[in-house]
C-alpha cells in the first residue's frame, strides 16, 4: 500500500511540499504490526516532519518552523535509541549521533529566538530602573545581532551535503527490509520500551531530590523521552487512558521547561557578553545583564520545589501500558 509520507521527502528536494510549519502527527501504528515495521513507520512520520519543516524554513524565517524542526530531530533521536536498543542494534547509534549533530547546529538559533521573543520580556521591571533600562536596549541589540548569524548558519544547515545525505540515510532505513528483529508483536515490544524510559525517569527522579538545576534538568530530558516514546506507542492503547496520562507528563515537562529559562538566561548572556563593546555601553550592558540573569537566579528555587512537587504527584500515576 503507498504511504503518502514516503513521497514527502522527494517532494520538497523539488520544492513541491509544505511551505508552513508542521507539527508532529499521531504515529501510524497498529497492534498487528510488527516491531520492525512499526520502526520504519515512525521513522517516516519524523522524516515527514523534518522535510515539512526544512522546506517552510527554505521558503522564509519562521521561529515556529525552526522549533518544530528541532523538536522532529529530538522525536528522531528518540526512536533511533529505544528501537535500537530493543532491536540491539547498535548500528543505530551512529545515525542518532549524526541526528544531535544537525540538530546541535540549529540550536543557538532558537535560544536566541526564545531569548528574545521571551525571556527578554520576561522580567518588565527592569525597563524602570535606573541605569538598566539602556543595558537592556544594548543587550538586545546585541542579542538579535547574535540571533541573525545564528539564523545564517542554520540556513546553511539545512542547505548543507551533511543535511542532505542525513534525511536520505533516514528514508532509505525506512525503506529497506533490513531484518532487525525476531519478536512479531508490537505490544510486548512497546511496554518494554516504555518500561526502559520509565526506569530512566525513576532514575533520574532521585538524583533531582538534590534539587541541584543540573539534576532536574536530566529529569526534564529523561521526561522528554519518555513522553516521545508513549506517543509513538499511543495508538495501540485506550485512547482514554492514554490522554489523561500523557496530559500529565506534559504538563509536568513544561513546568521543567520553564526552570530550563533560567540556565538558558546564564549561557545565553555569557555568550553575548564575550563580544567587545563600545565603551560607552560596557558598563550598562554588563548591570543590565548581571540583573536579568540575577532575577531569573531568584526564580530558580520556588520554581525547582514546585517542579519536585508536581513530579511526586506524578510519580502514582499509573502508566497506560500496564
Amino acid at each position: 500500500m503507498d504511504d503518502p509520507r514516503a513521497t514527502i521527502h522527494s517532494l520538497v528536494r523539488r520544492n513541491l511540499g509544505p511551505i508552513k510549519p508542521v507539527k508532529a502527527a499521531p504515529a501510524h501504528l497498529s497492534r498487528s504490526m510488527r516491531p520492525e515495521d512499526a520502526f520504519r513507520t515512525t521513522l517516516l512520520d519524523c522524516l515527514a516532519q523534518i522535510t515539512a519543516n526544512a522546506a517552510t524554513l527554505r521558503a522564509g524565517r519562521s521561529v515556529e518552523g525552526l522549533h518544530q524542526l528541532r523538536v522532529a530531530f529530538r522525536r528522531l533521536e528518540v526512536v533511533l535509541g529505544a528501537f535500537g536498543q530493543e532491536f540491539e542494534q547498535d548500528w543505530l547509534e551512529d545515525l542518532r549521533g549524526r541526528a544531535k549533530i544537525l540538530a546541535g547546529r540549529l540550536a543557538p538559533a532558537r535560544d536566541l529566538d526564545v531569548f528574545v521573543g521571551k525571556l527578554l520580556e520576561g522580567a518588565p521591571q527592569f525597563s524602570v530602573k535606573s541605569g538598566v533600562g539602556d543595558g537592556l536596549v544594548a543587550l538586545r541589540a546585541r542579542a538579535e545581532s547574535a540571533r541573525d548569524e545564528a539564523w545564517s548558519a542554520a540556513a546553511a544547515c539545512i542547505a548543507s551535503a551533511d543535511f542532505e545525505l542525513f534525511t536520505d540515510d533516514v528514508a532509505g532505513l525506512a525503506s529497506s527490509q533490513l531484518p532487525l528483529s525476531r519478536d512479531k508483536r508490537l505490544p510486548r515490544a512497546a511496554r518494554r520500551m516504555m518500561d526502559r524510559q520509565m526506569a530512566r525517569v525513576k532514575k533520574r527522579g532521585r538524583t533531582a531530590r538534590s534539587a541541584e538545576e543540573g539534576d532536574m534538568h536530566r529529569l526534564r530530558i529523561a521526561l522528554k523521552k519518555l513522553r516521545y516514546t508513549a506517543e509513538f506507542f499511543a495508538p495501540i492503547y485506550r485512547k482514554r487512558k492514554v490522554k489523561a496520562y500523557l496530559k500529565k507528563l506534559r504538563a509536568l515537562q513544561n513546568h521543567l521547561g520553564d526552570l530550563n529559562d533560567t540556565a538558558n538566561v546564564r549561557r545565553v548572556v555569557g555568550d553575548l557578553l564575550r563580544g567587545k563593546p563600545r565603551k560607552d555601553e560596557d558598563v550598562a550592558l554588563r548591570y543590565a545583564a548581571g540583573a536579568m540573569v540575577g532575577w531569573y537566579g531568584a526564580q530558580a528555587p520556588r520554581a525547582i520545589a514546585g517542579a519536585l512537587k508536581r513530579y511526586n504527584k506524578f510519580k502514582r500515576v499509573s502508566p497506560f501500558w500496564h
